[in-house]
């Protein structure tokens, strides 16, 4: 199996890859750390803005944004719960008193307003570098009381290895990095049984990609199957129409 799965991995990737050479705006000699710096730069850009400011202050001051005050995400209930706050309810319930997870937050995470769950971590390449210009700027961190790991996703970590009870988030996230496909893997690893996942992503940008973005697959079909071979059950799937580039999500709960 694991041979198996290591190999549908691989083709993948390179798959990925022979769209990226391929890409009418990309070229084959970009790099992870200059993905990184196209991602710090833009993230700067966003956080200098107003409307961030007016956010953060949002996020940090306003109690109806905690789940435990009602809070209810009108984006993630479409996206993942078919635009159902029954269904949301339930996931609420389900992740109270247990371990949750996102990966790729950038410069804040869902998981500040998930006040219910017992431990909330954070995967964010840029997390110590958001965090710092975030308290030097504002004055306090949008981290603040979240366990951070500030690397790349497709690094194993062992201390999360089956720790994860409740839910993993994972949004318009793995195209940022070249090894995408290992980052679902390390998910896998992460879960435990009845854990959710809640996952989207661009899959392949029409009008090629840019420094910090990279192309998975053209085939919705094939992410589905690589989910399902990783020991997940897909219980929802979900397609932005409005986007121009493919995208695909789920919700799913491993096995």
């Amino acid at each position: 199996m694991r041979s198996q799965l290591k190999s549908l991995i691989s083709s993948l990737i390179a798959s990925s890859q022979a769209d990226e050479v391929t890409s009418k705006n990309d070229t084959p000699t970009k790099t992870w750390e200059a993905s990184q710096q196209y991602e710090w730069e833009a993230t700067v850009k966003f956080m200098s803005s107003s409307e961030f400011q007016e956010l953060a202050l949002r996020i940090r001051n306003d109690p109806s944004q905690k789940i435990s005050n009602g809070y209810s995400p009108k984006l993630t209930i479409t996206e993942f719960f078919g635009g159902l706050d029954l269904e949301w309810h339930a996931f609420i319930r389900h992740i109270s008193g247990k371990t949750c997870l996102e990966i790729g937050s950038c410069t804040s995470s869902i998981l500040s307003g998930w006040d219910t769950a017992a431990e909330r971590f954070v995967i964010e390449p840029l997390a110590d570098k958001v965090s710092a210009w975030q308290c030097e700027n504002l004055g306090f961190s949008l981290y603040e009381g979240l366990t951070t790991y500030s690397l790349g996703a497709d690094q194993y970590i062992e201390a999360l290895e089956r720790k994860v009870d409740g839910a993993i988030f994972c949004r318009n996230c793995i195209d940022h990095s070249p090894d995408w496909a290992f980052i679902l893997s390390n998910i896998s690893s992460y879960a435990l049984p009845g854990c959710r996942l809640l996952l989207w992503n661009d899959i392949f940008h029409l009008d090629g990609t840019d420094s910090g973005h990279y192309d998975l697959t053209k085939d919705p079909y094939a992410m589905k199957r690589l989910i399902s071979r990783l020991g997940f059950d897909i219980k929802r799937e979900y397609n932005d129409s409005s986007r121009r580039d493919l995208n695909w999500g789920c919700f799913a709960i491993k096995n």
